[in-house]
């Protein structure tokens, strides 16, 4: 298990007690203290007499990066597991996911289903995350939704040490390391599953690294989609983005940044009927205004709750292939 940590004392007699309740025997735990200026540092002490597998090091002063890289760089075993010091195993979870690593050849990389939780209850966004996250699940969800958002959550991976080693481990270039990372899996080819169980209880709260951090912003999570949507999906050809709103617009701009030729938005107006008629210099049109034969696959990015049934039948009615003649990008 790699175990990133700063400042956790809140929450990390609560991790590590979970870690220890562990079913699967024989389990080391790397825990990588990148900066604490808190009691982690002491607690980190106290629990070391109590897991055997645990082992503490200190990278002061260095980014989160900086110590999933010095982690794993320390990690002995075949597989090698993920989460962090606010979240919660649940005690099967190792043995679940490596048993199911050991009967999948195929799979390099393995998340779980989860169970968000919040002192101060969820909002209803985290509740239709959750419930995104828990209905992706087979290997052909998950390149479907690929797209969408990172459909493996982080603190919830399992994966072979020859996928972390084939791609060198982490990639400091600012942007969501994590995603970064499983994009990189995609386009070398690295099988991605989920296991159906709910596996981790992944604490919400608004001190986060992802609710804090610039690399988690919405503008650098579009950044690398557009890299990979040119990469695994476009591969060269012109794009068609459907979504003329604030989320439209940003693939937009970002594809045009990455040298994507957009040739078309589609936009489907507001209340009145009115639609805007450029975006970032591409012209906007409508869903029935599209040609019979399209410029390029259609890159979805809507933000607009319950529109999926709508798009679907739009799709099937022209007769458009999920996954080569379009694709969910939001």
């Amino acid at each position: 298990m790699l175990l990133p940590l700063r400042d956790a004392e809140a929450t990390l007699e609560s991790c590590l007690e979970s870690l220890a309740n562990q079913t699967l025997g024989d389990v080391e735990v790397v825990a990588v203290d990148h900066g604490s200026v808190d009691a982690t540092p002491g607690l980190l002490r106290k629990w070391s007499g109590r897991i055997d597998g645990l082992s503490v090091h200190r990278h002061a002063g260095g980014s989160l990066l900086d110590a999933l890289n010095e982690g794993l760089a320390r990690c002995r075993g075949h597989y090698i597991a993920r989460m962090d010091g606010d979240d919660l195993c649940l005690p099967q979870r190792l043995e679940e996911q490596a048993q199911w690593l050991d009967s999948h050849p195929e799979t390099a990389l393995l998340g779980s289903r989860v169970e968000l939780f919040s002192g101060s209850g969820l909002s209803e966004g985290y509740r239709a995350y959750q419930d995104w996250i828990n209905s992706v699940v087979s290997p052909e969800q998950i390149r479907r939704e690929l797209f969408v958002e990172c459909p493996l959550p982080h603190p919830t991976w399992m994966g072979r040490r020859e996928a972390f080693e084939l791609l060198d481990g982490y990639q400091d270039n600012d942007l969501p390391e994590d995603y970064h990372f499983l994009l990189r899996c995609a386009d070398a080819g690295l099988g991605l599953a989920k296991h159906p169980m709910a596996l981790l209880r992944w604490r919400e709260h608004p001190d986060r690294h992802s609710r804090t951090h610039p690399r988690y912003k919405r503008d650098a999570f579009f950044r690398l989609k557009a890299c990979f949507l040119d990469r695994l999906f476009l591969k060269g050809r012109p794009a068609v983005v459907w979504g003329a709103g604030d989320r439209g617009r940003l693939l937009i701009r970002s594809l045009l940044d990455v040298d994507v030729n957009v040739a078309a938005c589609v936009g489907l107006g507001d209340e009145d009927g009115r639609r805007p008629t450029e975006a970032h210099g591409v012209p906007v049109t409508a869903p029935e205004a599209l040609p019979k034969i399209l410029p390029g696959p259609i890159l979805v990015c809507v933000g607009t709750p319950g529109i999926r049934p709508s798009i679907y039948d739009f799709m099937r009615q022209r007769g458009l292939d999920e996954g080569q003649d379009w694709c969910f990008a939001s």
